[in-house]
């Protein structure tokens, strides 16, 4: 209160001009050097091989170093406590562990289906990383497909915006897996086209994804 009441007591002040502008940081006195300094500290980056000066721990205190090997992704988070570790461990078990449809042998990793992609969450990310799209000519491991239609119109002030539900029959994922006894609802498959672009003075071949069913169901049972 006090240091507010001096703030606007020297504001009131004859002869002292108000300074003030909408940037906080305007009124701070910069130098040439400092605003310089600033400047390169901003500045884009032109390397992308390694972290800049001002970002080596991009996650703060939760940064992990790197460490080569199979689990470069499942290390805890830098900053977790011993006591914590242990709900990870658990957690990550749970990731790991491949789930079986009832009735099994086990009791701890039944009840898998009737339908499903995977049968554990590690078959998509392989050791904690990301999925990855499927060579030509094969099967898709760690992809899935989405389904829509389009749904209701939206108020007109929200642009831009695809209106979508989940397919009637199908639902919002193709599940393309199923025990034996129930059928899966189709397959996915992915084709691609080669495209050539020039960037930058160099020639790059991309692939154009297509993707389509077959051996779809007529009237598959969506669990849902």
């Amino acid at each position: 209160m006090l240091r507010a009441i001096f703030a606007l007591s020297l504001m009131t002040m004859p002869g002292l001009a108000d300074t003030r502008t909408d940037s906080p940081l305007a009124v701070v006195p910069r130098t040439v050097a400092e605003a310089a300094r600033i400047a390169a500290v901003v500045a884009a980056t032109r390397d992308f091989t390694k972290p800049e000066p001002f970002e080596a721990k991009p996650a703060g205190a939760a940064t992990v170093r790197i460490r080569p090997g199979p689990d470069v992704f499942s290390q805890y988070s830098a900053n977790m406590p011993f006591d914590r570790q242990m709900d990870f461990d658990l957690g990550n078990a749970l990731f790991t562990k491949t789930w079986v449809a009832a009735p099994a042998s086990t009791l701890a990793s039944d009840g898998l289906g009737p339908l499903f992609n995977a049968g554990g969450c590690q078959d998509c990310h392989l050791k904690d990383g990301r999925g990855h799209v499927p060579a030509p000519a094969k099967g898709p491991v760690s992809l899935f497909l989405r389904l829509s239609v389009p749904g209701e119109p939206v108020p007109a002030d929200i642009t831009d915006w695809i209106a979508t539900i989940p397919e009637p029959t199908y639902g919002a994922q193709l599940q393309t897996f199923s025990p034996t006894s129930v059928p899966a609802e189709g397959r996915m498959t992915v084709t691609y086209t080669e495209r050539t672009l020039q960037m930058n003075g160099e020639t790059a071949s991309l692939r154009v994804p297509t993707y389509a069913i077959s051996d779809r169901l007529t009237a598959p049972c969506n669990p849902t």
